[in-house]
């Protein structure tokens, strides 16, 4: 009876192996051979800065895949040539499982919490399961991304770290694929396990362009900023109710010791758009907004109805640029300064983003060339068009959700429109 196999032991031997493989390089590749890899890969022969991701996704595609002038093999077909009739059966078990791995595009379709995730692989439309616990902690539906598979005692696995490609430029990725792949005379699927090389830099450019040509406007045509001015609270009592007063604020629920408010418009017909926030505690207020213009009005509005109940200690901006250049400057994910919501703040939270997409069916979005989704729904293109971007809402709910924020339900939304469920 064959021995089960050990996941740990065969890691360690994999560990082991892959360092093996790669150390045959000088032995199996000229200079000439490793200076042409550096090219395919980096866009460059000579010295390059590269992230962890890079270095290990050029070393995945340089040995698996990439194939010397002379003798057109890889690096892992030289290493079972040479030494496979020496290796242990188990170790050249693990090899030839390496060697028949490939690379593809893939997206989740459904997550088994601690088995694995089912994926369509997008160059061939078949829906596989890959056995992986790791990923079913992490990954969403509606996750893409390119990966490399392997086949091993007849269960697919991942043999590397996937690269995610942003929601935003995933149709784009595609197209340019079936464009070059028609260019060289290939499928689609061909296209993509012949180039591993190519696609982790066409979804960098392709999300580096998208981040660089980014503009959000608001309702009123004003540049997207996160902006907020700051205030001392000279007599708490008396300003709550003043705030409490105005027709523009209303009042939602708030942590114990906080006041919060949703600065409203307050002529429109139906659903009231928000224009800002307003929160009150400690002996501070601050208002945050979306433009400078609207935190000039939140300033006048608040200044003109508290005379001598506030002073004002600063205004701060954060434009779109800024924050893009933060994301270019460091794309490892941002570390969790905040605990866990409780379930009372889980419900304000889901409460504040009711209210927030409450008039985005009526809300004139740039992503619609200024139509409403409702104006949009009514021709087929702008069907597909919603859709699209309440599939990239629902996939940033479900990946907040990952990290334990309360997931916003679009179904309403969906029927609203006439939509459907997802």
């Amino acid at each position: 009876m064959p021995e089960r196999p050990d996941p740990e032991k065969d890691q360690e031997i994999r560990r082991r192996l892959a360092a093996d493989v790669l150390s045959g390089m000088e032995r199996w590749h000229t200079d000439s051979d490793r200076r042409r890899a550096k090219r395919y890969f980096f866009e460059s022969a000579g010295t390059v800065e590269a992230d962890e991701n890079e270095i290990n996704g050029f070393l995945q595609w340089y040995t698996h895949d990439f194939r010397d002038a002379a003798t057109r093999r890889t690096l892992m077909e030289h290493y079972l040539e040479t030494h496979g009739g020496q290796l242990p059966p188990r170790e050249r078990v693990l090899v030839e499982a390496m060697r028949d791995s490939w690379p593809g595009v893939f997206e989740a379709e459904s997550v088994e919490e601690g088995r694995g995730v089912h994926l369509r692989d997008l160059s061939t439309g078949e829906v596989i399961f890959v056995h992986d616990i790791t990923s079913s902690r992490e990954l969403v539906r509606g996750d893409c991304m390119l990966s490399r598979i392997e086949e091993l005692d007849g269960k697919l696995r991942f043999v590397s770290n996937f690269f995610s490609v942003p929601p935003a430029v995933r149709d784009e990725f595609l197209k340019l694929i079936d464009k070059e792949a028609r260019a060289a005379g290939q499928t689609r699927v061909e296209y993509v396990r012949r180039s591993g090389n190519l696609l982790y830099r066409k979804i960098r450019n392709l999300s580096d362009k998208w981040l660089k040509n980014l503009r959000v406007v608001n309702r009123e045509g004003d540049a997207l900023e996160f902006c907020r001015a700051d205030y001392s609270v000279l007599d708490e009592p008396s300003l709550l109710a003043r705030l409490r007063s105005l027709a523009e604020l209303k009042e939602e629920p708030g942590k114990p010791g906080e006041a919060h408010f949703a600065w409203l418009e307050t002529v429109a017909q139906g659903p009231r758009p928000v224009y800002g926030h307003v929160q009150v505690g400690g002996g501070h207020l601050r208002l945050e907004a979306q433009s400078r213009t609207r935190l000039q009005l939140g300033r006048g509005l608040l200044e003109s109805h508290a005379a001598g109940l506030l002073k004002h200690q600063g205004d701060s901006y954060q434009s779109l640029d800024e924050i893009k250049q933060q994301i270019a400057a460091s794309r490892e994910p941002v570390e969790r300064d905040e605990p866990i919501p409780t379930e009372r703040e889980r419900e304000i939270i889901l409460q504040m983003k009711a209210q927030h997409y409450s008039t985005w069916a009526d809300d004139p979005l740039p992503a619609l060339g200024g139509k409403t989704a409702r104006e949009a729904v009514k021709t087929e293109s702008g069907r597909k068009a919603v859709q699209a971007l309440i599939r990239d809402m629902e996939h940033g709910e479900a990946r907040g959700a990952k990290d334990g924020q309360p997931g916003f339900d679009f179904t309403p939304i969906r029927k609203t429109l006439g939509l459907g469920e997802k």
